[in-house]
């Protein structure tokens, strides 16, 4: 096990634990752990009891999923900077369930050196504390190019990195949200980013174009344009959009010669939906007077753009609007026809099937007083949702948007 004590580069996570028990003298002085491995020709698991227990996991390109579940402590509770229950490293993600920290990592057979993790588990015995460090160590296995593309020396290579996190209202979660905004890079196969100037790999190429898996549109990173007389060239090493939908995209990077993908890399994204979309009514910051609202726009899917306000409160309850921006210049019925379709859709691909609205209005607290209809309606275990139609009045223009409040 010494080949786990010389990490790559390590990040300690601190987790403390209550007892299962309020008599300490029932507790053992380490913590006994077991696994529920449900992809074990992926993942090595050992485990070593002792005053400082120690678990293992060496897990190949090809991922999966293990839940390690301590039996003789019960809740775990993060204590990160964040509060949050999950911690995504990059290349695996780790989430406290109760007395389990569930453990997913992501096919990746990007072929870079491989990485390590160190996280230290704490349980409260009385005043005491005990400990248990999880090690990690995760390869990458060997770049496979797609079927048909050609084997590109490593100095034309390049690599799709995710490069930054902003959540919604600035908030310090670590994991993003749909509606966050999300920020990438493309850099060299040795990990260098340059910021200005044409790379060295660029020249390979004349397109470097980003793309995903069941998205419409793509984004060209990088293109020269040959004629008779000139060569133009353009390059944008960094780029940050917004996704409307939680779960798993994988991105891909095509490097294009003459018509044809002869490279390509891919970097998988995980969204985690909060409370509703990119809130959450407890851990989420609300703002006190003069809310904003926020421009959300998908740079591979261009159909629809939103406007999501800060969250407020009112009554003791938070609350928030989503509306449509209206870029395509509509008016008239093909302008609120399009509002409602890109509302439907969004409440479609996160929340499901609407309800009829009839005698919803009395469930919110802090709708406005009058000049509107309600159209339809959902909800979620921690959320109202209200699609409404906004009547036109002298100084109020008619709009469609969702309404949505903490329960």
């Amino acid at each position: 096990m010494n080949k786990y004590l010389i990490p790559i580069f390590t990040i300690v996570i601190v987790l403390c634990v209550s007892s299962c028990s309020s008599n300490s003298d029932e507790l053992t002085d380490w913590m006994y752990w077991s696994n529920d491995n449900q992809s074990p020709e992926n993942i090595k698991y050992d485990y070593v009891p002792g005053a400082v227990s120690k678990l293992y996991l060496e897990v190949n390109y090809k991922g999966g999923d293990i839940t390690l579940i301590c039996n003789n402590y019960d809740t775990l509770q993060p204590i990160g900077t964040d509060g949050s229950n999950t911690y995504d490293c990059g290349w695996g993600v780790f989430t406290v369930d109760g007395r389990q920290v569930k453990c997913h990592f992501p096919e990746d057979a990007s072929g870079k050196p491989q990485a390590t993790e160190q996280i230290t588990i704490s349980a409260k015995n009385g005043k005491e504390v005990v400990n248990t460090v999880l090690l990690v160590k995760r390869t990458f296995g060997e770049l496979v190019p797609e079927p048909g593309t050609e084997e590109v020396p490593d100095k034309y290579k390049f690599k799709l990195i995710k490069a930054g996190l902003m959540p919604f209202m600035n908030d310090d979660f670590a994991v993003p949200a749909p509606f966050d905004n999300i920020i990438y890079r493309i850099t060299d196969y040795y990990d260098r980013y340059q910021s200005f100037g044409f790379p060295e790999y660029t020249q390979y190429y004349d397109s470097i174009v980003w793309c995903a898996d069941g998205f419409p549109n793509t984004m060209r990173v990088y293109e020269r344009q040959n004629s008779s007389t000139s060569s133009e060239e353009h390059f944008n090493g960094q780029w940050s959009t917004h996704f409307f939908i939680s779960g798993e995209i994988k991105n891909y990077l095509k490097g294009y010669r003459d018509g044809k993908v002869v490279y390509s890399t891919s970097l998988t994204t995980y969204l985690y939906e909060r409370d509703f979309l990119c809130y959450d009514w407890v851990e989420g910051s609300f703002a006190i007077a003069n809310p904003s609202n926020h421009g959300i726009f998908c740079l591979l899917d261009k159909k629809y753009e939103y406007t999501a306000s800060d969250t407020q409160e009112m009554n003791g309850t938070r609350y928030g609007n989503i509306g449509v921006r209206n870029s395509y210049g509509l008016s008239g019925d093909a302008q609120y026809s399009y509002m409602q379709d890109a509302l439907i859709k969004l409440m479609g691909d996160n929340v499901g099937q609407p309800q009829s609205a009839d005698g919803k209005s009395a469930l919110f607290k802090c709708l406005p007083t009058d000049g509107f209809e309600a159209i339809k309606y959902w909800e979620n275990k921690t959320t109202r949702i209200l699609l409404l139609h906004q009547l036109p009045a002298d100084d109020v223009r008619e709009k469609y948007y969702l309404h949505f409040e903490s329960k």
